[in-house]
């Protein structure tokens, strides 16, 4: 293993959206008993730092693999795609359907059902994230990074949508 690897080299994984979860997390485990920092307790000090930024490279590759919405910054970046963390879409249909999801949240609390309400408004959310992830790795394949960008600014909207479901499912829960 070198330092200079990108993520998905240290993986042994091809560079697009689409991930082996299972490859990915078999060559984490491997790669963690390789390079364990325990298993150079007894070596020479360099040795032992080798292995802890190995360590640190190879966490941090795992966690941007497997998180869909960090892959595909990954990836915009792998191609000189830089995205600020504030910036947002500037697609109008889309910031009006984000309005109304948001507004689906608030109203879950006093749904007859808002369980109900809760998993119809997830379930769709999931749906509209699965559809941004389609459009940006289309966008990748065919270097059309304007459109991957836009589709990965949707997505972190959509990460952040279904992160406030999860939050009030569990205080529904409680």
């Amino acid at each position: 293993m070198k330092l200079q690897q990108n993520h998905f080299e240290i993986f042994g994984l091809p560079q697009a959206y689409e991930v082996d979860r299972q490859a990915l997390t078999r060559r984490y485990r491997e790669l963690q008993q390789e390079f364990h920092p325990d298993r150079f307790a007894a070596k020479s000090e360099r040795e032992q730092m080798l292995s802890m930024q190995y360590a640190a490279q190879i966490n941090e590759a795992n966690n941007t693999l497997k998180d869909p919405v960090a892959r595909a910054q990954y990836l915009l970046k792998l191609a000189g795609v830089e995205i600020n963390p504030e910036q947002t879409t500037a697609d109008g249909e889309f910031l009006m359907q984000q309005m109304i999801l948001r507004e689906r949240l608030e109203d879950v609390r006093d749904a007859a059902d808002p369980e109900a309400a809760l998993d119809e408004l997830g379930s769709d959310a999931a749906d509209l994230f699965r559809a941004q992830e389609q459009a940006f790795s289309e966008g990748l394949k065919n270097r059309a990074l304007d459109e991957a960008k836009s589709a990965l600014l949707k997505m972190q909207f959509l990460a952040k949508l279904r992160r406030q479901i999860d939050a009030l499912e569990e205080e529904l829960l409680d």
